[in-house]
């Protein structure tokens, strides 16, 4: 039903493009615009958050300087290209990607023409290469922008199974793919009427670019990074030696409830991190004269943390391990300071998990979590992993 809904407001969006275009006499421009935007669609722009942008803001900024604004070639030839655009999205990168793009992106283009029309209007921009123009630029790309985060965050299939904040922070951290496309749009503008069309587009192609292969590269980076972290932490499963499915289960829930916490960015990758890698120290256990012998879970992090402190890059991510067995609070003291919020949710949450592959239940593995907060487990903590729970229907709220 919701997808039959969104099929039937494209195609009423399409008719009143084309209704617009007719209806103002927009000409063969508005065609080729058309297909401009529908063309966008087929290169997905890389970004940090490897969720991947459609080049439709690069051609609505150059539509909007060149043509100072109109609705009807800004908003109108875009909507008349969105059936055949998202179509080509769904073929060419699957249903996933096709949600992911709409409506957030439509919405934030919505916005973008509102407001570069009224900025026109407001400054009485009469040529494209008018500074007021770029300042018009900017203001509607960022309205672009923060529409289209905010929207993915809201909306987000991903929303119950992670806290709207993490899903905000993840979309603000594309801004390099939005500000590169608007920036290569304006150069091509800025210098086609003094060089000519051809090299305006030479000249506005080079920093594109250079963004699209720095930004693919950190994408790349970025993922081979964490499936070597995930496969070292699935080392002690492979052995025996904790339940399979644990580093991920783990890692997991403490991502949200570290984000309900109110951490974000790099401070989530540490805990993470911490959490994929909490138990690497029990390869040591594969030598018989240490297995045989006394250990406590203080040994384990211990010598997790030994492990992968040898990578300078993972020193901190150590540091959150090594914390993991401190608990929040000790005797006479309101809580302890020296333990970082990373360490006591793991620590929390490990617990848990633990719990949850002994047989006991959600409901009865949060209870012993409630039990523990008077020292062992930070109270914030346990709410935070409650209220992630109840988001995801594994207990009742």
């Amino acid at each position: 039903m919701h997808r039959r809904a969104s099929t039937w407001l494209v195609l009423a969006a399409a008719g009143c493009g084309v209704g617009a275009g007719i209806y103002w006499s927009a000409g063969p421009w508005f065609a080729v615009t058309a297909g401009l935007y529908a063309a966008a669609h087929v290169v997905l722009f890389p970004n940090p958050s490897g969720r991947g942008v459609t080049l439709t803001p690069g051609v609505a900024a150059a539509v909007a300087l060149g043509t100072n604004g109109s609705p009807v070639m800004v908003l109108g030839a875009a909507a008349a290209a969105l059936p055949v655009g998202l179509l080509a999205v769904h073929l060419r990168f699957g249903r996933r990607t096709l949600d992911r793009i709409f409506p957030s992106e439509q919405l934030g283009l919505a916005v973008f023409g509102g407001a570069f029309a009224a900025g026109v209007t407001v400054f009485g921009i009469e040529a494209q290469t008018d500074a007021a123009g770029l300042v018009v630029l900017l203001i509607a790309g960022l309205a672009w922008f923060g529409t289209s985060a905010l929207f993915r965050a809201t909306w987000s299939r991903q929303r119950r199974a992670l806290p709207r904040r993490l899903l905000l922070s993840r979309a603000l951290d594309d801004w390099p793919a939005y500000a590169a496309l608007m920036s290569s749009a304006a150069l091509f503008e800025l210098t086609d009427e003094a060089v000519g069309a051809v090299w305006a587009a030479l000249l506005a192609g080079l920093p594109y670019a250079f963004s699209h292969l720095s930004l693919h590269r950190v994408q790349t980076t970025r993922h081979t990074y964490r499936q070597t972290i995930e496969a070292l932490g699935r080392i002690p499963e492979a052995g025996g030696l904790v339940a399979a499915g644990t580093a991920q289960r783990v890692a997991d829930l403490c991502v949200a409830t570290a984000a309900e916490c109110g951490l974000f960015g790099r401070a989530l990758d540490r805990v993470e991190f911490a959490a994929l890698l909490h138990e690497i120290g029990r390869v040591v256990l594969a030598n018989p004269a240490v297995a045989a012998g006394e250990y406590s879970a203080r040994d384990v992090a211990g010598w997790s943390a030994a492990i992968i402190s040898e990578a300078r890059y993972l020193e901190p991510v150590a540091h959150v391990i090594l914390a993991e067995q401190e608990p929040y609070r000790r005797f006479g003291q309101a809580r302890d300071p020296g333990v970082p919020i990373a360490s006591k949710v793991v620590r929390a949450v490990s617990a848990y998990v633990a719990a949850i592959h002994e047989g006991v239940s959600p409901v009865e593995a949060l209870e012993v979590l409630h039990r523990g907060a008077a020292y062992q487990y930070d109270p914030d903590v346990v709410g935070a992993l409650r209220r992630v729970l109840e988001r995801r229907e594994a207990i009742a709220a």
